[in-house]
């Protein structure tokens, strides 16, 4: 079955590829590869500002908990994993969560309440996304007016519609079924068992009873997300494009949603380059400069994961 989704999704890449050859003119992938060379100085800026933005989804993560807890760095180092396994692994941006899960329960924390953490930290982090796709859209309809705002408003409700799917999901059962699932590969695994999530669905919906820090928690993944608008912002410049900081809030917001709905596809790999190439023409922008923008934040993005799998190696998270 895996076998078969990874063919599935390379085929995906394939196809999109070809699609995007089709319609390209080699002066047009020539001026995309100079542009990320060009942007590449700006690495370290990029990965110091994805650092913060991991930091605040850190504090987002273990302010969920009322009890006892680790340190700040603790879940800083199993954030940071938790992103380069799911950048640099064909897991479907799902398995850095189940090792998050796992490593944060040999910290002291029950395998139930660390397995439910990570999930309401992901359904929060979800919909401060739909929230920063709505900033971005309304964004969009100030810089280029009404016309582009109407081109975007079937994203928005795409969005909110998962969004809502998600948490009516979780809401009727769906961490029921997930309890169940894990049980199965633990008999099939054995050094996994330690991860059965019993009581999974009653950990969960103790968090989600948390409004406070659930609130709290929804605004530092919002904040998170806003500071991916001065990477953008940097790259565009590196770029010699005159792009203003709401112009970067656009791409960003609109580049982010559609790398998310990508989800099921390894790295969403040619969903976001997809995606960051229609936000940069929303805003006037070549089409070159979107893609150009995320070939640099994919360097980024395999730096960070490098260091993230290393980290998850060293801690023993894949043992």
């Amino acid at each position: 079955m895996m076998k078969r989704g990874l063919l599935i999704a390379l085929a995906a890449v394939a196809l999109a590829s070809a699609g995007w050859v089709s319609v390209s003119t080699w002066a047009d992938i020539a001026a995309v590869g100079q542009g990320t060379a060009r942007a590449l100085w700006t690495l370290p800026v990029l990965i110091a500002i994805h650092l913060l933005q991991l930091f605040l989804s850190s504090i987002a993560w273990r302010s969920l908990f009322t009890t006892e807890r680790p340190g700040i760095g603790l879940y800083f180092r199993l954030r940071l994993i938790r992103e380069g396994i799911d950048s640099l692994f064909p897991v479907a941006q799902v398995g850095g969560e189940v090792i998050g899960a796992r490593m944060l329960s040999k910290r002291g924390i029950q395998a139930a309440e660390a397995g439910a953490s990570v999930i309401v930290d992901v359904s929060l982090e979800v919909v401060s996304q739909a929230a920063f796709l709505l900033t971005g859209i309304a964004m969009l309809a100030i810089v280029v007016g009404g016309d582009g705002f109407s081109a975007w408003l079937g994203t928005l409700a795409v969005g909110v519609l998962a969004v809502a799917g998600l948490l009516l999901a979780i809401r009727f059962g769906l961490l029921r079924l997930l309890e169940l699932l894990v049980e199965r590969i633990g008999e099939q695994f054995p050094d996994l068992a330690n991860l059965s999530l019993t009581g999974l669905h009653a950990a969960a919906a103790a968090f989600y009873r948390q409004g406070g820090r659930l609130a709290g928690a929804t605004g530092l993944h919002f904040v998170s997300w806003a500071c991916g608008t001065f990477e953008t912002w940097v790259i565009l410049y590196a770029l010699g494009l005159p792009a203003s900081l709401p112009m970067a809030l656009v791409v960003e917001s609109l580049g982010m949603a559609a790398r998310t709905a990508g989800f099921a596809i390894p790295g969403a790999l040619a969903v976001q380059e997809g995606g960051f190439a229609l936000a940069a023409l929303a805003v006037g922008l070549p089409e070159s400069a979107g893609l150009s923008l995320s070939l640099v934040k994919r360097v980024r993005e395999i730096l960070v994961g490098i260091a993230g799998v290393t980290l998850g190696w060293s801690g023993g998270g894949f043992r």
